[in-house]
């Protein structure tokens, strides 16, 4: 989570989150505070970091990023699997399910995440695949004047092939949208589309823009 007293940016896992921490870090503006990415605090929701906090009374907007859900899906296996160790199957994904060890190792629905934090009190949503521009729009406007530009470091990224035609049939897309109807939803006012929209056969050329 990021703190300010003009806003608070929720950190989403495998949504950019410890880039944008360390860049605030690294600014080291007093009216910035950004979460130990060593913590998993990092992840936690407003009502469990300001328990008094109150959607109706607060001024300061609530941001959150989000990214496409099968891009979502294959970043927070890859992370597991290759910065983790966990050796879990990847059938589960095909379904828009997770691994959870916050639940205690289990495979749950991503939209869980969006429960969570209440995406739907949120003021506006980052898009990860337009950072900068989101970012420029909703969050520079609130820093303090002056401030020295933004540039997003590229922490934590794993290697693996982003083409979802290699994982994922047009039948996958469709059901693990279906079982995740909040992220679906989300994503289409965020985006104007879901994945599912686009042929599986045209992933290859969106190689390179998701982590």
């Amino acid at each position: 989570m990021i703190i300010s007293d003009r806003f608070i940016w929720l950190h989403l896992p495998k949504t950019g989150g410890t880039s944008a921490s360390r860049m605030f870090t690294e600014l080291g503006l007093p009216s910035v505070v950004a979460d130990d990415q060593s913590l998993d605090s990092k992840h936690e929701s407003i009502e469990a970091r300001l328990p008094d906090w109150d959607y109706e009374m607060e001024s300061r907007p609530v941001f959150i990023t989000l990214r496409r859900l099968p891009q979502w899906l294959l970043s927070d296996w890859h992370h597991k699997r290759l910065k983790m160790g966990l050796d879990i199957p990847f059938e589960p994904v095909k379904s828009g399910l997770f691994y959870s060890l916050r639940l205690g190792g289990v495979w749950v629905a991503a939209d869980y995440w969006l429960r969570y934090f209440r995406i739907e009190r949120c003021s506006g949503v980052i898009r990860l695949e337009h950072l900068e521009e989101d970012v420029q729009r909703e969050i520079v406007p609130l820093l303090p004047l002056q401030s020295a530009p933004l540039c997003f470091p590229k922490d934590n990224e794993n290697r693996y092939s982003r083409d979802l035609g290699s994982y994922f049939r047009s039948s996958d897309l469709r059901r693990l949208y279906e079982n995740n109807p909040i992220w679906r939803q989300q994503e289409f006012s965020a985006y104007g589309s879901t994945t599912v929209k686009t042929s599986v056969s045209t992933m290859a050329k969106l190689r390179g823009l998701f982590r």
